[in-house]
C-alpha cells in the first residue's frame, strides 16, 4: 500500500510541468546566472573585505625595540594594499577574546626580540592564514631585521600586495585556496533549490486535505503516517536528483571540482532534502489553506537562505552585525561552510553540524507534530 502512495506522488508530479521546470530548470538558470554575474563578489580582493569592511589586527609594541619603525611601516603598507585595520593596544589580554571570536585576524606582539603573533585558539581560518603567510613573508623578504626600517612604506606596500597576489590569486597558502564564484554559487543555490522542495511537498499534502483524501486515509487502516512518509520520500527522491543533475553539470560545465568529497557533499545535500521535505510535509498538514502554507514557507525560505549565504557571500554576511550571531541557525550557513573547508583543506568540525543539524530538526519537527500538535489539535489518531 505504501509502494502504492509513493506511486501517486510521482504520477502527480510529472503531470505538474510548472514543479518540473521549477525543480530541475531553474537550478541550471540560477547557478550560471549567479555565478557569472556576481563573480566580482568572490574575487580575492574580498577576502579581507571590500568598501567600508575591514579585517582588524591588533598589536602591541613592547617599550623600545630597534623593529618598531619597520612594523609601522610595514602597517601603513599593509593598510594602503588591502582591507585590514592595525589598532595598537597595551596587552595581548586586552584583545584575546576578539581574537578567540574571530573579531580580529591576529594580535602581532612586536617586541626587542623580534615578533610574535597570537591567533584564535579555536583554529585559523582562511583569512588568518593568508594574513600570517603575507606577514611572516614580507618580513622574510627583508631578511635582516636590523635594517627593515630603512625601507618606505611605499617599498612596503608593493611588496604586501605583491605577495597578497601570490597567495591569494594563485590560491596556494599551506594548501588552502580561495573558492571560486562557480563553486560557491553551485553548491549554496544548490541548497535554496533543494529547500523549494518543501513548498512543493507541502501543496501536494495541502491538497490530499483540501480533497478530503487525509480523512479517507484516517478512517481506513492506512495510518497517516504513511502518508507523511510518502511524501517525505518523494521529496529527499526529488532531492537527490536535483544534486545528481547539478553536479553532472557543474563538472562539465562549469568546470567545479567536488573532488575526493562528493560523498560528502552529496550527504549534507540528502540531510538538507530530508528536512525540508519534513518542513513541508508538517506545514502542509497544519496550514488552514493554501496561501498560510505558502506564506510560511516563503518566510522561513527567505530567512535560512540569507542566513545560509545563497543570496549574498558569507564573507559579507559575517560582516554585518548583529545579523552575523544568527547565520549559526541556517542548515544552509553549516553546508557552505563544510563545503568551503572541505574545498580549501581547512580542518573544522562543520561537516559533521551540517549532518546533524537538518536531521535534528526533521526529528523535532516530526516529535511536534506526532507527539503533540496531532493529539491536541482533536486530529483523528491511526
Amino acid at each position: 500500500m505504501f509502494l502504492v502512495m509513493l506511486k501517486k506522488e510521482f504520477k502527480q508530479l510529472l503531470r505538474n510541468k510548472k514543479n518540473l521546470i521549477l525543480m530541475f530548470v531553474f537550478p541550471i538558470i540560477l547557478i550560471t546566472t549567479l555565478s557569472a554575474g556576481l563573480k566580482s563578489m568572490m574575487t580575492s580582493q574580498d577576502i579581507f573585505g571590500s568598501g567600508d569592511e575591514y579585517s582588524k589586527v591588533y598589536y602591541t609594541i613592547e617599550g623600545e625595540t630597534k623593529y618598531e619603525a619597520g612594523f609601522l611601516d610595514f602597517k601603513q603598507g599593509l593598510e594602503d594594499a588591502v582591507n585590514i585595520k592595525l589598532e595598537e593596544t597595551s596587552s595581548l589580554d586586552n584583545v584575546k577574546e576578539d581574537v578567540d571570536e574571530y573579531d580580529a585576524l591576529v594580535h602581532i606582539n612586536v617586541k626587542d626580540g623580534g615578533f610574535e603573533l597570537y591567533s584564535s585558539k579555536n583554529g585559523e581560518k582562511m583569512r588568518t592564514k593568508i594574513f600570517r603567510s603575507i606577514f611572516e613573508s614580507v618580513l622574510n623578504e627583508y631578511a635582516a631585521y636590523d635594517t627593515i626600517g630603512e625601507y618606505n612604506p611605499k617599498a612596503f606596500t608593493n611588496l604586501v600586495q605583491n605577495k597578497y597576489d601570490e597567495y591569494v590569486v594563485k590560491k596556494d597558502v599551506d594548501g588552502v585556496r580561495d573558492i571560486t564564484s562557480s563553486e560557491y554559487y553551485t553548491f549554496a543555490e544548490l541548497a535554496l533549490i533543494i529547500f523549494y522542495v518543501s513548498g512543493i511537498v507541502a501543496e501536494s499534502v495541502y491538497k490530499e486535505t483540501q480533497l478530503t483524501t487525509i480523512n479517507r486515509i484516517r478512517l481506513s487502516r492506512m495510518k497517516e503516517s504513511f502518508l507523511i512518509g510518502a511524501k517525505v520520500i518523494s521529496g529527499i527522491i526529488i532531492a537527490i536528483l536535483q544534486t545528481l543533475l547539478v553536479y553532472v553539470y557543474s563538472t562539465l560545465v562549469l568546470d567545479v571540482t567536488w573532488g575526493d568529497n562528493t560523498l560528502k557533499f552529496m550527504s549534507m545535500f540528502l540531510a538538507f532534502g530530508t528536512f525540508a521535505s519534513v518542513i513541508g510535509a508538517i506545514i502542509g498538514l497544519v496550514a488552514k489553506n493554501d496561501s498560510t502554507a505558502a506564506g510560511v514557507l516563503s518566510a522561513v525560505t527567505i530567512v535560512i537562505c540569507f542566513l545560509g549565504g545563497c543570496y549574498t557571500p558569507l564573507s559579507i554576511i559575517i560582516g554585518m552585525s548583529p545579523i552575523n550571531k544568527l547565520m549559526y541557525f541556517s542548515p544552509i550557513y553549516w553546508i557552505n561552510t563544510a563545503i568551503g573547508s572541505l574545498l580549501c583543506g581547512i580542518e573544522s568540525n562543520a561537516y559533521a553540524i551540517a549532518l546533524a543539524v537538518p536531521l535534528g530538526l526533521s526529528a523535532l519537527c516530526l516529535l511536534f507534530y506526532f507527539g503533540i500538535l496531532r493529539n491536541k489539535g482533536g486530529l483523528a489518531n491511526d
